[in-house]
């Protein structure tokens, strides 16, 4: 089969290859994969960053994948063949306190797919049933795919910030995790703002606005006269921040309104100098969301399926063997979601 490997540990080390199709084991099936996106942790890999040099060649990348169920293995109970499902990225052992309070993205022996083994960026996966989580009848399986990172979404909005109806939040980083941060909480109720900066004006800001959000441009303007516009003299009850910049982060300690929340979903290439007296003084809320587990992934699923959340502004179709090409697109910000199509 074709698959769409990093072959060695230099930057931009990776490219279609002919590998075999696996065999699925007891507890595992074969699926044919429908759709894979790309991350920016794919990215990251391909580019060999900074923090990504546990990832070891030759690995299949890509965690955001769907696909039908094709082979079972010895033992398989849960599913069966013909049956479509969305993959959990990032795998936990079962057994751990973590994973049997449902965090399976907190256990200490989780396996990140398409880093740690094997993942979608193929015509076929072999996968765990119990990693398996099935999809709605009427959902296009090419757009469940979009079922991780809109998990990812759900877990940060829903679960740990639990935004709610009327309140006011801001959004900065205006990636694909953001804009479904962003129309997550619109969903909800909420007014929002989605920020970014003047690289996001390319397709990321008018993608948002495409799905229906109002956006900041900071390089245009400051912050500040955009909070005015956007919400008067009132403070944001709710900043998400999921650009992974510390300079965002700052802005969202100083600007949410006193007993406010700050909810962080990005990750960090770089350390923070943090003085947490003022945040005391105004008892703020800090909070961490990390990936997310079956239960998100099951909301996710039941937003796409009734059309709650329509991703279709964020999404931009390639072949699969045109993988190196999309993931130049997605490094340049010429796409926001690019899918792989076998």
């Amino acid at each position: 089969m074709k698959a769409f490997v990093k072959t060695g540990y230099r930057p931009g080390e990776a490219g279609i290859e002919d590998v075999s199709i696996g065999d699925p084991g007891p507890g595992e099936v074969l699926l044919r994969v429908a759709s894979c996106g790309i991350c920016g942790s794919d990215l990251h890999a391909f580019r060999a960053d900074a923090g990504f040099e546990w990832v070891l060649p030759p690995i299949t990348l890509g965690h955001e994948f769907s696909g039908t169920v094709e082979i079972v293995g010895p033992d398989v109970t849960r599913v069966s063949v013909g049956d479509r499902a969305v993959v959990v990225a990032i795998q936990g052992c079962g057994k751990c306190d973590a994973c049997r309070s449902g965090s399976t993205q907190l256990c200490p022996n989780r396996v990140a797919v398409g880093l740690s083994r094997d993942g979608g960026m193929a015509e076929y996966a072999v996968m765990p049933e119990e990693h398996l989580v099935p999809v709605p009848d009427g959902l296009d399986l090419t757009v469940a795919a979009l079922g991780e990172p809109l998990s990812v979404a759900v877990h940060a909005v829903n679960v740990r910030a639990d935004v709610k109806s009327g309140q006011t939040v801001v959004v900065s980083g205006p990636g694909p995790i953001g804009v479904l941060c962003g129309m997550l909480a619109r969903l909800r109720g909420a007014e929002v703002l989605l920020a970014g900066v003047g690289q996001d004006s390319k397709s990321r800001l008018p993608a948002a606005e495409g799905a229906g959000l109002r956006t900041a441009n900071l390089s245009e303007k400051p912050l500040e006269e955009h909070l005015r516009e956007n919400f008067e003299e009132s403070a944001p009850d709710v900043w998400i921040e999921s650009s992974g910049s510390v300079r965002a982060l700052g802005s969202a300690l100083e600007s949410v309104r006193p007993g406010g929340t700050v909810a962080v979903v990005g990750l960090y290439a770089e350390n923070m100098v943090f003085a947490p007296t003022l945040a005391v003084r105004r008892e703020l809320s800090l909070l961490f969301s990390y990936s997310c587990n079956y239960a998100d992934y099951q909301t996710a699923l039941e937003l796409l399926g009734s059309g709650a959340i329509d991703p279709g502004p964020l999404l931009s179709r390639y072949p699969l063997v045109d993988a190196p090409e999309a993931f130049e697109a997605v490094g340049e910000g010429r796409a926001v979601k690019a899918l792989l199509v076998p």
